[in-house]
Formats: C-alpha cells, sequence, structure tokens
C-alpha cells in the first residue's frame, strides 16, 4: 500500500540559528564582547576559563565580568568562577547535553536584560561538557573557543571534524602531560590545521599556566 510521509517537526538546528542571530544583537546593542568555552567532559574548561577570568578580573575589575556556567545538575563549576568575585548565573539543563538560545536568554533575564548586560565589559559562557551536541547549536557568541587535552588522543579532532571546524579558537589543553600519555602536540596541531586552518591553535597547560598568556592576549584583542 503507497505511503506518504508528511514532516512537520521544524529544522531546529536552523532555527536556532536564527534565534542565535537574535541573541547575538542583544549582546551588539550591549556593548558586551562574549566569549564561549566549549568541550568534553573533563578537557579542563573550567580551569581555562579560571585563568582567563583570573586575569580579566585584573584588568578590567571583578564588576565588569559576567559569567553564565552550563550543567547537566550541580553548581560547581559556577562556583568555582565566583569565587574572584564577578556576577554568575547557573543553568541546569535537567539532561540536555547543550546550551541552547532560551537558556541563555533566561540568563542575560537574571543578570536584568539588555540594560543590565551593558554594565559588563566581558560576558563568558560556558556550555555543557560535550563534544558534539553544543557545538551545533551557537548561542551568538563573538568568539566559540574549543577546549581539548591531550589525554583525548592523536585521533581528537579527526574524530570529530564538524566540531573542530565550526570552532573559531582551538585550545589543546594539560599539554604537560604529553609526554606520559604518548601524545606527539605536533600531529594534534597538524589535524586541528588540516581540518580548521582559519582558526589559531593554542597549546596549553591550565595548571602549570604555559600558554596562558598568548591564549588570553588573542580573546581580549580580537
Amino acid at each position: 500500500m503507497p505511503r506518504t510521509v508528511v514532516f512537520v517537526g521544524k529544522d531546529i538546528i536552523r532555527e536556532n540559528a536564527r534565534l542565535a542571530e537574535k541573541l547575538r544583537e542583544k549582546y551588539v546593542k550591549a556593548g558586551v564582547k562574549v566569549l564561549e568555552f566549549l568541550g568534553g567532559p573533563g578537557s579542563g574548561k573550567t580551569s581555562i576559563v579560571e585563568r582567563i577570568v583570573e586575569r580579566l578580573v585584573e584588568d578590567y575589575g571583578e564588576d565588569k565580568i559576567a559569567y553564565i556556567g552550563g550543567d547537566v545538575a550541580t553548581t560547581l563549576d559556577t562556583e568555582r568562577i565566583a569565587k574572584y568575585g564577578v556576577t554568575v548565573v547557573q543553568v541546569n539543563t535537567g539532561g540536555v547535553c547543550h546550551l541552547e538560545v532560551p537558556h541563555v536568554e533566561e540568563a542575560i533575564r537574571a543578570l536584568g536584560g539588555v540594560e543590565g548586560l551593558s554594565k559588563y565589559k566581558y560576558l563568558i559562557i560556558e556550555n555543557v561538557g560535550n563534544i558534539i551536541c553544543p557545538f551545533n547549536f551557537p548561542l551568538g557568541a563573538d568568539l566559540r573557543i574549543m577546549v581539548a587535552d591531550v589525554a583525548e588522543g592523536e585521533d581528537k579532532f579527526v574524530k570529530h571534524p564538524l566540531s573542530t571546524r565550526v570552532s573559531d579558537v582551538i585550545v589543546i589543553n594539560k599539554i604537560d602531560l604529553a609526554p606520559y600519555v604518548g601524545v606527539r602536540l605536533e600531529k594534534l596541531v597538524e589535524s586541528a590545521r588540516n581540518l580548521n586552518p582559519r582558526a589559531p591553535v593554542f597549546l596549553v597547560s591550565a595548571k602549570t599556566g604555559e600558554g596562558i598568556g598568548e591564549l588570553y592576549s588573542y580573546l581580549t584583542s580580537r
């Protein structure tokens, strides 16, 4: 018997991209620079954010920095950033593997809307720990920063080509562990650049501080 299939659902990724453009307009109106950090669990996103926030506070003051932390549950990462005195908003997705525009919209309302957001020079968004889903749902940020770590293996970028290609900045963290996990840094850098030649690649260690200065200078000069 012949069958006809009719698709009535919206393309949620395309719809999110449209909403992200609207969100971007709010950032521009508020005059705030937005940095979004993405990466898998344990890659060191929060540790990198800590090092960046620490320097931002030194340069601009804690009252000029806001942070939105996305997690499935708990406030643990957001508590780490709150120690620096900056304004923080926690978003718990309750199982959703990434932040979406409505999550950020709600967080911005908690910050006082566009008017409240205009008090800040930098807004940092730390997405849920996931190397796939968050990359498909942009949040209108000025820069999307992908954080990977050496313990994830030399084939990390090759296995996740889409995530690598859509990133504006690529950070390879925990380089101090490379000799112990048998990873060749040059191989990691090469695979990242082959997939995304436009994104700068930074080799860093959030633990030792190596490379953080160069990363910070790039993020704040763009």
